[in-house]
């Protein structure tokens, strides 16, 4: 019984590498858009650009009590090894989070006509981290953050 759970597991693993394989920016494309949250007001702001050769390319920014918290750059890009995101935090005078060398790196690990799941090693810590971001309505996007055992999720509207 036990090899049979692991046999199996083994296979939707591999199902879903091939899945992730397969995919192309353009099964994306449904990121793209200006997307907000501007509810008590704060400012959560993402915006991902159609995708265009081999990449995508997004920022998100943080305006609290009408001073800009947080940036962040991102960019999804279609390489031979698969569909990789990276991604930066800044401070509001621009000062790099991560290391020069060590953007966030996460690799596309399954996706859907709504859903894509990235995932990757946490930059100075240990364990994964995930983004899942969902289009639960035409208006309507999420992401969904998993780090060191924690979850948040971010819902976002569709800017005019």
């Amino acid at each position: 019984m036990k090899r049979t759970v692991l046999l199996m597991l083994a296979a939707a693993l591999v199902a879903a590498a091939a899945t992730a394989q397969t995919a192309s920016l353009s099964n994306l494309a449904w990121m793209s858009g200006r997307w907000v949250d501007d509810s008590d007001g704060n400012l959560s702001e993402e915006v991902w650009t159609a995708p265009s050769g081999d990449s995508m390319m997004g920022m998100w920014r943080l305006v609290a009590g009408g001073k800009a918290k947080v940036f962040e750059l991102l960019s999804i890009k279609a390489e031979s090894d698969g569909i990789i995101m990276r991604l930066r935090h800044f401070d509001a005078r621009f000062v790099p989070r991560e290391e020069r060398e060590k953007p966030v790196e996460l690799t596309l690990v399954g996706w859907n006509a709504r859903e894509a799941r990235f995932e990757g090693p946490a930059v100075g810590a240990l364990g994964l981290v995930s983004l899942t971001y969902r289009r639960p309505s035409n208006d309507m996007l999420t992401c969904t953050l998993e780090k060191e055992g924690k979850k948040e999720e971010y819902s976002f509207r569709r800017a005019p």
